[in-house]
């Protein structure tokens, strides 16, 4: 922020907002640890303004919304009695659906099986049970760390979580659909998540009739968040409080491009402006009136 004393400095009260991104195939993770990062390859150091910040980061390939949803029907699939039927947990009781195989295995994150069959349709048929879900869920995920070692999930180093945080993205728009983007607490959003996922495909066509595309899809989006967060990221029950789902941050949305785009161009300078001074919009307006008459009037 720009001072009175006419210089940029860093609010001293402002802490560091961490940040949680949910994408189609990839989710991440991005933070400042309370202590000094002990694995280089998750370290990164920004100078933003005049100040240091060392940031722990990582990207789950694989692990974003789309692509974790085509593993666990893959995984359901060469787990089946039936290699032509598949008992979805996660899908509504009453839902069903036609997948190939083509489709299934088209991704370099599914495990395609040791001799895959030719081409063939795929019926695919919900049974509504989210403890089933959850536990099929958990399968996608490597949880063990290794000796003397803090980490997230599939082996990878992860300090404990510290601060706020801002989930969006994927994360967002499904808790946005259930109604738990208010900050409810934990036992409230896992009431909300099981409700929801006990409920008939008839119903929930009934009560959303705008949301049947990807209807089926938000109870194993939810109890995938969940999982992701609480048993990936090591969130709980006391932490929890410190997510905020949201889409936007000051006006503006939130997601990776804009960030990209932001470090990219080096918008944000990495020393402070001594000769810079903000100014309100309506100022601007009414600068960038006075130039513009003054060209027509010339």
């Amino acid at each position: 922020q720009y001072s009175f004393a006419e210089k940029w400095e860093h609010p001293q009260d402002r802490e560091v907002l961490g940040a949680l991104d949910l994408g189609g195939a990839s989710t991440q993770i991005t933070f400042q640890p309370g202590a000094t990062v002990e694995d280089k390859n998750t370290s990164v150091f920004f100078r933003l303004y005049g100040t240091n910040y060392s940031l722990y980061t990582h990207s789950y390939l694989c692990y974003g919304q789309t692509q974790a949803l085509k593993m666990l029907l893959a995984a359901l699939h060469q787990d089946s009695s039936s290699p032509q039927q598949i008992s979805h947990p996660c899908y509504p009781n009453g839902y069903k659906e036609n997948v190939t195989t083509t489709n299934l295995y088209d991704s370099p994150c599914v495990r395609a099986p040791s001799a895959p069959s030719p081409a063939q349709v795929l019926m695919v048929t919900g049974t509504g049970d989210p403890t089933a879900c959850s536990a099929a869920i958990q399968k996608l995920f490597n949880f063990s760390c290794g000796a003397k070692r803090t980490c997230g999930f599939n082996g990878v180093y992860q300090p404990p979580v510290r601060g706020q945080f801002f989930a969006f993205a994927g994360f967002y728009y499904t808790f946005h659909f259930l109604n738990l983007t208010r900050q409810q607490s934990l036992n409230v959003v896992n009431s909300t998540v099981q409700t929801f996922c006990k409920k008939s495909w008839a119903e929930l066509v009934e009560t959303f009739p705008q949301e049947k595309k990807y209807l089926h899809t938000y109870c194993s989006m939810a109890l995938y968040i969940l999982t992701l967060l609480l048993d990936g990221y090591k969130f709980n029950e006391h932490t929890w409080s410190s997510i905020h789902f949201s889409r936007q941050a000051a006006n503006t949305d939130i997601g990776w491009t804009l960030g990209f785009m932001l470090n990219f161009t080096n918008m944000i300078p990495t020393e402070a402006l001594e000769q810079v001074k903000g100014n309100q919009p309506s100022l601007w307006a009414g600068a960038v009136s006075f130039i513009v008459l003054a060209i027509i009037a010339s």
